[in-house]
């Protein structure tokens, strides 16, 4: 996890830079709804915490994948003002429901040929994320 990658999401979806230093990332965190893929989180949390659940989806996500993040954002109550469905495609209703659920939608794309073995940095080099617009 890097720290100005971090404060490039956060100031992506709206939300404060300055409080990418004080969160980690929690991968495969259960609810009693499921798991979700990953949960940012305060490190150390003063009164409420600050978490964002993060759900990925390897082809295209749609309606079920949305209602399936905004379940687990209900389950965190009030600490969980917006959550974030990563995938390579969506569906132009999940494009057109996502903002009433306050989620945000980050487009991906993988410059890597998967035929060949590759490195971990090399695939780390061919991830693109393209935050779309409310």
């Amino acid at each position: 996890m890097r720290e100005e990658n971090l404060r490039t999401l956060l100031s992506g979806v709206n939300l404060s830079a300055e409080i990418a230093e004080g969160l980690e990332i929690l991968g495969e965190k259960a609810l009693t709804q499921g798991h979700i893929d990953l949960l940012l989180k305060q490190r150390v949390p003063i009164g409420s915490s600050v978490k964002i659940p993060i759900e990925v989806k390897t082809a295209k996500a749609n309606l079920e994948d949305l209602a399936q993040l905004r379940a687990y954002m209900d389950e965190l109550l009030e600490e969980c003002s917006i959550g974030i469905l990563i995938a390579a495609e969506f569906s132009k209703d999940t494009i057109r429901s996502a903002p009433e659920k306050s989620i945000h939608l980050i487009r991906y794309g993988l410059d890597v040929n998967l035929e060949q073995a590759s490195t971990f940095e090399e695939i780390c080099a061919g991830l693109k994320l393209r935050i779309l617009e409310k």
